[in-house]
């Protein structure tokens, strides 16, 4: 049973090894430039910060923090949540009641017997009454 497992296991990694090679000439440029201005910044970092100062990467890792907190905070997502989407709510109800108002269905004329949109025209072209 076991050996029936790596059989399908070796066609899964046979799949995604062609899709990687596949892929290659566009993932690869990509690896490249980010290995080389990771390898650039954390040289700058260690030649002017020492590779013992950590606080600069500590600084750095709470802003980053604290940035996202307050950004789920002020943009939710999907949930209800802070006080700019309360502000959004009041305005989408007052575009809601406005498109209420101006309903184009019933300014459309129509035709007293059969009601059948007419437009400008005396006479319906369905049932051929006067109106």
């Amino acid at each position: 049973m076991i050996f029936q497992y790596i059989d399908s296991l070796q066609t899964i990694a046979d799949i995604i090894g062609a899709i990687v090679m596949f892929l290659a000439p566009l993932v690869m440029p990509i690896g490249n430039f980010m290995k080389s201005w990771i390898t650039a910044v954390m040289g700058f970092l260690d030649q002017y910060l020492g590779s013992s100062d950590f606080t600069f990467y500590i600084i750095i890792f709470v802003i980053l923090i604290v940035s996202a907190v307050v950004i789920n905070i002020i943009w939710p997502g999907d949930r209800p949540g802070s006080i700019f989407s309360k502000s959004l709510e009041k305005i989408e109800e007052e575009k809601i009641e406005v498109s209420e108002e101006e309903d184009i269905i019933d300014q459309i004329k129509r035709c007293k017997d059969c009601g059948n949109p007419i437009g400008d025209s005396e006479i319906c072209p369905l049932c051929g009454a006067r109106n």
